[in-house]
């Protein structure tokens, strides 16, 4: 019942939109406006934004990439002496 409620009410809403023609237009500054110089900006600073994501996303798969590149490298020569030598921690034998 709730189901055929909601797909009920998505119709409307949709058929409502699609009888508002007006509703849907882009903002004058979208649509080119009085000013020309307004769309160059607006498409750079879009084009901005999307080079900054892109960018962000790049560098965490370097990271990631860096990441496992290390987790693959083999232990230092001391390090496995170091952990050979060390006494594990456990009941003493006196």
């Amino acid at each position: 019942m709730k189901s055929t409620m909601k797909t009920m009410a998505a119709r409307g809403l949709g058929l409502a939109l699609a009888a508002m023609p007006c509703a849907a237009r882009a903002c004058d500054a979208c649509m080119g406006g009085k000013d020309p110089n307004i769309r160059p900006a607006v498409n750079g600073a879009i084009f901005f934004m999307l080079g900054l994501v892109a960018m962000m996303a790049g560098l965490v798969g370097l990271f990631m990439r860096y990441l496992v590149k290390r987790g693959r490298m083999p232990v230092a020569a001391h390090d496995e002496l170091i952990q050979m030598i060390t006494i594990p921690e456990g009941p003493s034998h006196v």
